[in-house]
């Protein structure tokens, strides 16, 4: 009996030790399969960062208040972009709270004498930097705008619509300096966000918004929003 067990001891041993040698085996089983795509996997299409020309609508925040804007794009090439944008915003240089005057049953501020409107005109010129060092759908720029700014005066003590049958109209040219980041969405949707630096000087004396501190120069940090639709 022991030597049967033996037998059977030896010849279990012998299986396993020849199966750990057997090479086809192992590679059989331990076998790696490579699969290589037909076309190269890209995460963008050339269409998806490519500029286009655009029009759109762009929202502003400064010292003024909120302004609203109108833009055309013209894309050159990939790097280089021509533009045109006009905005309408409020002027201001100081804050300027608004208080109920129970007397008059208006709101009012103190110290107001005209309302100050601002209408600028640019041409500009944007540059996309590492346009070839970034992948994706995001461009950081650099560029700048010239052109005439239209200021409305208007007296503070009429009422608003009234007020414009008084108004005063001067035109004045300045220009800015912006930094920004350029967005393309999947489809023809665009958006970008930039700080922009106006300076628009008025010249002279300047005008009041409120009394005894006129406005000299209507520039100005500018935060702005753009969104669009390329074509």
């Amino acid at each position: 009996m022991k030597n049967i067990f033996l037998i059977l001891f030896l010849f279990i041993n012998a299986e396993f030790l020849y199966s750990q040698l057997d090479t086809n085996r192992v590679k059989e089983v331990d076998s790696v399969y490579i699969f290589k795509p037909i076309e190269e996997l890209k995460p963008f299409s050339e269409e998806s960062t490519t500029t286009n020309n655009a029009i759109g609508f762009d929202l502003s925040f400064s010292n003024s208040g909120i302004g609203f804007g109108l833009f055309y794009n013209y894309n050159i090439n990939k790097n280089n972009m021509l533009s045109a944008m006009v905005s309408f915003s409020g002027a201001r240089n100081t804050d300027e709270f608004e208080y109920y005057d129970w007397n008059t049953g208006r709101w009012v501020v103190p110290g107001k004498i005209n309302r100050l409107y601002l209408v600028p005109i640019t041409i500009n010129y944007t540059r996309f930097i590492f346009a070839d060092k970034i992948g994706g759908n995001f461009k950081p720029y650099i560029g700048g705008g010239i052109g005439p700014s239209m200021i409305f005066q208007t007296p503070y003590e009429k009422d608003w619509f009234d007020s414009w049958n008084y108004s005063t109209t001067y035109v004045r040219y300045g220009g800015y300096v912006a930094i920004g980041g350029y967005f393309k969405s999947l489809g023809n949707s665009i958006a970008a966000l930039n700080i922009k630096y106006y300076y628009i000087p008025f010249g002279d004396k300047g005008l009041e918004s409120i009394e005894g501190s006129p406005i000299t120069n209507f520039g100005g940090l500018v935060l702005s929003l753009s969104v669009g639709y390329d074509f």
